[in-house]
């Protein structure tokens, strides 16, 4: 099975599911891109270098052509190839994923010398992780809040947002915590070290 099915949130992957969404311009499809997953960082161009390529491959279709000097405004719908090609990535995705983890590399390099700018930089990266959990927790709880004063049933959608935002709240919270332990340990190590050890 090729990388694009594993289970990874490509950027090519993302844009399809944003086109099943609803279809869009290209320029549609990159502001939703950011809009949505802004925390992943995908490249600028990914929906202008994706829907082209998932058109070739059949997953989307250009349904309506933009002025010539601007290729932005081309609009694409997804194919009934692209849906069944998407919902086969929803519901197979590897276990255990893989990970790349940053932190996790540089211990493995990390010398005495190399520790207190580690633990500088673990806590700096605690604090971001921190505001990160509080803002998103903030967001679900808003979205409580408003849907309870508007008195709304909640569909099957609204359900499923909230659940993504909770969990993602969670995942800032879980690696905030990584974090703050990590932390702790490695002040618990430069305690340790004598001083003429450290640069």
């Amino acid at each position: 099975m090729s990388s694009f099915n594993a289970g990874n949130p490509t950027p090519q992957m993302m844009v399809l599911g944003l086109v099943i969404q609803e279809s869009d311009t290209v320029s549609g499809v990159a502001r939703r891109l950011v809009d949505k997953f802004n925390v992943a960082r995908f490249p600028g161009g990914s929906a202008y270098d994706n829907l082209p390529s998932l058109a070739k491959k059949g997953y989307v279709q250009l349904i309506a052509k933009g002025p010539p000097d601007e290729p932005t405004r081309d609009r694409y719908a997804a194919t009934p190839k692209g849906i069944e090609h998407f919902r086969g990535w929803l519901q197979n995705t590897e276990l255990p994923p893989i990970i790349r983890d940053a932190l996790q590399c540089k211990l493995e390099f990390v010398g005495h010398d190399d520790v207190a700018g580690l633990c500088q930089l673990v806590r700096e990266q605690e604090e971001i992780y921190t505001a990160a959990y509080d803002a998103a927790r903030a967001r679900v709880l808003r979205e409580q809040r408003s849907r309870r004063a508007k008195n709304k049933p909640v569909d099957t959608q609204a359900r499923l947002r909230t659940i993504q935002r909770k969990d993602e709240a969670n995942l800032w919270g879980m690696m905030s915590k990584r974090l703050e332990r990590l932390g702790e340990e490695l002040e618990e190590l430069l305690k340790d070290i004598p001083p003429g050890e450290v640069a």
